[in-house]
């Protein structure tokens, strides 16, 4: 997202179309935008993750919004309308001469006009990119501020330390599930947006491409009847080439010490695959025991036993305690997100 505009001002004649893929010469347009926007801005108005994308023509159920002037393209908007629950995200650039015209407010009520249940989440790159005022504009509220965290996987990793009775195993589609639920939401009780979720969000997500239940693992230990209850999980995911693929993600608490969501889930990538720490929770009752370390850990080497170079996460840039605990594990920080939310 790039520099606000200021509604009430006369509008170009812009010429707006929605694509759901993009040839080669749009691509190319993009591009051609992305570079203007980043020479003015000193930042990239579209994340990594959407302009690998865009060398390959966009992402399965995503909404490109062109706006040109002539055969000028001066505004684009990428919109992502798989996250069923958190709702769509889009990213948007604006050409610098064509700021505070009208332009930007235009691109966003389209939009809105795209999603399907009308819900919009916009993704700023940068806390400098300007997106504030456009986003006040048009009645949007700054809604989270995420780093994002990177480690290679090819430098070491320690081995997870287990307390006596813990057990490592994957998650059992059809069997966990009601379970799993459970403990998502007692681990995410002040979240709403991950300890919400119910049995048909996770079933959404088992449903896509990317879902793997061998990278889904859960730690499980004898309950007072003797029977294994499950007391923690880390949910990894591979985004990129034709792996199983996932997006950005979501909520991770580490011994109670929680971060926010990103989602993108999306169908079929064109890069090199990363791997993404993608939800990892803790039964507050085992907090404190060192299970989010031991878990991070065990999902970590799970990736890179996928041939995986890199991972990755997403981390509440106020969540200092889990930035530490990140960086202890050998992540530093990448980039800067910030949501807002209508």
């Amino acid at each position: 997202m790039t520099h606000g505009d200021s509604s009430g001002v006369a509008t170009p004649a812009v010429r707006w179309e929605v694509l759901r893929r993009l040839e080669d010469a749009d691509v190319a347009d993009v591009s051609l935008l992305v570079e203007q926007v980043t020479e003015t801005d000193g930042i990239r108005p579209l994340s990594e993750h959407v302009m690998l994308h865009l060398r390959y023509g966009g992402d399965v159920d995503v909404r490109h919004v062109l706006g040109r002037v002539g055969s000028s393209l001066v505004a684009y908007g990428h919109l992502d309308v798989t996250d069923r629950v958190a709702g769509s995200s889009a990213e948007l650039a604006v050409a610098p001469a064509y700021r505070r015209q009208g332009v930007g407010h235009r691109l966003v009520e389209h939009l809105l006009e795209e999603s399907p249940d009308g819900r919009l989440r916009l993704w700023a790159h940068g806390e400098q990119s300007g997106a504030a005022p456009l986003a006040a504009s048009l009645g949007f509220r700054r809604s989270r501020t995420l780093f994002q965290m990177r480690r290679s996987l090819y430098a070491a990793l320690p081995d997870p330390v287990w307390q006596p009775g813990v057990r490592l195993r994957s998650f059992l589609p059809g069997l966990d599930d009601e379970e799993w639920v459970a403990l998502n939401a007692a681990a995410f009780v002040d979240l709403p947006d991950q300890g919400g979720w119910t049995i048909d969000d996770l079933h959404v997500r088992m449903r896509e491409p990317w879902f793997d239940p061998a990278g889904f693992l859960v730690a499980v230990e004898p309950g007072p009847d003797g029977a294994e209850r499950m007391i923690g999980f880390h949910w990894t995911k591979v985004h990129g080439a034709d792996a199983h693929h996932p997006g950005h993600v979501h909520a991770h608490a580490h011994d109670g010490q929680e971060t926010h969501e990103h989602a993108h889930d999306e169908a079929h990538h064109g890069h090199e695959p990363i791997g993404e720490v993608y939800v990892v929770g803790i039964d507050p009752a085992h907090r404190g025991r060192g299970l989010g370390r031991a878990l991070t850990l065990a999902g970590l080497q799970h990736l890179r036993a996928q041939g995986l170079p890199d991972a990755m996460l997403y981390v509440d840039a106020q969540n200092t305690a889990a930035i530490a605990l990140y960086a202890s594990l050998g992540f530093t920080k990448w980039d800067v997100d910030v949501e807002f939310s209508s």
